[in-house]
């Protein structure tokens, strides 16, 4: 598949996404997940506490997708980013949704792994570490994408009103993954940093403004 990369500046930095040409944005055309009918009545899922990619993350730009990279990938080596998002009230965390994949094409390991936190938000970005989150199952190998669910065993319950981030690296230093884009969220809080392949490491870039990477947070 052709592509081609992109560099965004931000400050003296460059954040770095890579883009597939053939490819298009994707949508459910089975419909919305976790919509069912009982009788006459369609039931709803829970309204999420954010969703730029649409109820179950089904919709979202399969065209565009940021680098997560591990220390040893000589493309956008150690890139790590965080999406924030604002409560509207009080409520437990359930999951995270973000459309992932693994990319080898520079040179990262297959079947590789990525690295979640719920963090908290500070005038500089991602502050502390909230909750660790994984996975079940395996993140496919590009071309194939997945919605990834992540939870938590900690029992995490949000403040009203309160910012946060969910931010995602990759899980060693030959690992490169990719988060795709959201079809048009240029408003939420977007960090990312390249000194170290970890959200635990406080030097962050703000990238907001540009699009933001696809998540969902229930």
């Amino acid at each position: 598949m052709n592509k081609m990369l992109r560099i965004l500046l931000c400050s003296a930095f460059a954040l770095t996404l890579v883009t597939f040409v053939s490819a298009e944005d994707y949508h459910n055309s089975a419909g919305v997940a976790g919509v069912h009918v009982q009788g006459t009545r369609v039931i709803l899922p829970p309204a999420p506490i954010f969703s730029n990619c649409g109820t179950g993350c089904t919709s979202y730009n399969t065209t565009n997708g940021y680098y997560l990279s591990g220390s040893s990938i000589a493309t956008s080596p150690n890139q790590t980013l965080a999406m924030g998002f604002t409560t509207a009230g009080r409520k437990a965390f359930v999951k995270a949704l973000t459309p992932n994949t693994v990319y080898t094409t520079n040179g990262g390991a297959t079947h590789a792994n990525d690295t979640v936190y719920l963090m908290t938000s500070t005038s500089t970005g991602p502050g502390n570490a909230v909750a660790k989150l994984t996975h079940t199952g395996s993140i496919p190998d590009f071309p194939k994408l997945k919605t990834v669910k992540y939870t938590t065993t900690k029992k995490v319950e949000f403040k009203a009103k309160t910012a946060y981030f969910l931010c995602e690296s990759a899980n060693g230093g030959n690992t490169q993954l990719l988060w795709m884009l959201s079809n048009s969220d240029s408003t939420s809080p977007f960090f990312f940093q390249i000194t170290k392949n970890s959200c635990l490491h406080q030097t962050w870039i703000n990238a907001s403004g540009n699009i933001g990477a696809a998540f969902e947070i229930n």
